[in-house]
């Protein structure tokens, strides 16, 4: 009976998911970078702007972009780029038991982070308010107003939106094996990625990859570090002009965004 119970489950996961989604559709309606409150899984959740949450929502909880498969119950996850909080919400509703450290840098968002996480009560979760980079020394940090604060200027932001924060390593990070290693980290992941010695410990890997019109295109570096360590790699578009040749889309200086879904040759 519990195999069946299961396997119902596994049939009606979709429709919960697009019910779920659909419950979100007025926040496409919403002042953007406004702080706010929704619920997620049925506990109070606070978010920054409406618009990126809502997109970030249908991503992990419908498309589930950060799905992965481990035989150990309590996968030890490194989030790097955790924003409010979303993803560590969906990593424990995956593995109840994952031992999760979570690095977000913006510190005003690290605030509602630190919020949603105490708030569900949730174990084995290290918050880290740092910027992933490759050294130790402070950045420069563009503050958004939502989910796309970086590392790497933006044109819109004003002055008393750029902030010093505090760095880590990624390596300084991968104290033990990791089973999964998430990365959104607003266009550092390039050097980031090529700069690690530890990716032997990391079997699957998600990287978010951004292309900046103002700068150079870093893909294949990313593509080759992740062959020399014996990862076979698949990419899913984000974003992207539909005839890029002719029309120019940009989003924050952005002209194209990827998904880069990596797992050890077996």
């Amino acid at each position: 009976m519990k195999s069946a119970g299961n396997k119902i489950l596994q049939k009606l996961s979709p429709a919960i998911s697009r019910f779920r989604a659909l419950r979100y559709e007025y926040l496409r309606v919403l002042p953007r970078y406004k702080e706010t409150a929704v619920k997620l899984l049925g506990q109070d959740f606070k978010i920054a702007d409406s618009l990126s949450y809502y997109w970030s929502f249908r991503e992990i909880f419908l498309n589930n972009i950060y799905k992965f498969e481990s035989q150990n119950n309590r996968p030890v996850i490194l989030d790097c780029g955790s924003n409010y909080g979303t993803s560590i919400v969906y990593f424990k509703s995956l593995y109840p038991k994952a031992k999760i450290v979570a690095v977000e840098a913006d510190p005003n968002i690290f605030q509602l982070l630190e919020w949603n996480i105490k708030n569900r009560g949730y174990e084995d979760i290290s918050l880290i308010n740092k910027a992933v980079s490759v050294s130790t020394v402070p950045i420069n940090f563009y503050h958004e107003g939502a989910d796309g604060g970086r590392a790497h200027p933006i044109g819109s932001v004003n002055s008393k939106e750029v902030l010093t924060v505090e760095t880590t390593h990624i390596d300084d990070l991968i104290q033990e094996p990791v089973d999964f290693l998430k990365m959104d980290i607003e266009g550092s992941e390039t050097e980031v990625i090529c700069s690690s010695k530890k990716l032997k410990d990391v079997p699957q890997i998600f990287i978010e990859y951004h292309s900046f019109k103002d700068s150079s295109q870093t893909l294949s570096s990313i593509l080759e570090m992740l062959s020399s360590y014996g990862f076979r790699y698949y990419i899913h578009t984000q974003f992207c002009s539909p005839r890029p040749l002719t029309q120019e889309s940009l989003q924050l200086g952005m002209d194209m965004q990827l998904n880069i879904f990596a797992k050890k040759n077996s």
